[in-house]
């Protein structure tokens, strides 16, 4: 964990002192793990001594110094975090900001993004969390034991995207990222994953009729086994894409 013994001597020294002299805690002083967190460290009061702030900073700069691989980047990670300021704590500040901070900060931001998209990751908005099977199946419990929205709510949601319009250039951004993308048949996975997703969930009074009023006007078309309603004024485009008048043929053995 720890290979270079020259800055390991510093650091454990340094905790030594730290740990005899005793302190509590204080304004000016900072809890630290002697072993990192990241690293395997407990949070039990004999992995636990308080450091002034000065000595804090030092100590992480000193853990990057001592280790390499994987441990040296968890402790860039950490010494990145002694930027960090509130009213509970106060930062030691030194030259470090102009000189070497650039150096491990750039370093830190390359490593952090290969690392970002090198695993299966929701959005850091949403929690960052890596996705798993477990996970997916957790979200999609959820959703089937979330309250349905109630009628205020959905009325507020209509209220403010009454006459809400796409601008232009939306509208064509939309365009051009859908351009090449094709719009076959559903895969049996996709299929399974819609059937899955709506059961348990019962529809809307109304639902049915709602889709019959969708479908009135459509004509039914059909090309290689795939069947699509369209309405008249675009049938003339598909028919001339070889899509023939009439659903596709079913097997009625």
């Amino acid at each position: 964990m720890f290979t270079n013994k020259f800055y390991s001597k510093v650091y454990f020294s340094t905790i030594e002192k730290a740990v005899q002299r005793g302190w509590k805690k204080a304004s000016g002083r900072e809890r630290h793990h002697i072993i990192p967190h990241s690293l395997g460290g407990s949070n039990d009061k004999s992995n636990l001594v308080y450091l002034s702030c000065r000595e804090h900073f030092l100590c992480h700069w000193l853990l990057v110094k001592m280790t390499e691989g994987e441990y040296y980047h968890k402790m860039v990670y950490a010494l990145m975090g002694m930027r960090a300021e509130n009213q509970h704590q106060e930062r030691y500040q030194t030259i470090f900001t102009a000189r070497v901070y650039e150096k491990y900060r750039i370093e830190h931001a390359e490593y952090h993004s290969k690392l970002m998209k090198s695993k299966n990751l929701i959005p850091w908005n949403k929690g960052g969390v890596e996705i798993t099977d477990e996970h997916r199946e957790n979200l999609r419990n959820a959703a089937l034991q979330r309250a349905p929205k109630s009628q205020g709510t959905i009325d507020k949601w209509k209220e403010s995207r009454a006459g809400y319009k796409h601008s232009e250039a939306t509208k064509k951004k939309q365009s051009d990222k859908l351009k090449g993308i094709s719009k076959g048949p559903q895969s049996d996975e996709h299929k399974l994953a819609i059937s899955l997703g709506g059961k348990g969930i019962k529809k809307k009074q109304g639902h049915g009729s709602n889709v019959a009023k969708a479908n009135i006007g459509c004509i039914s078309i059909n090309k290689d086994n795939i069947e699509k309603k369209v309405k008249q004024d675009t049938l003339q485009s598909y028919l001339a894409l070889g899509w023939q008048l009439g659903g596709k043929k079913r097997n009625l053995a």
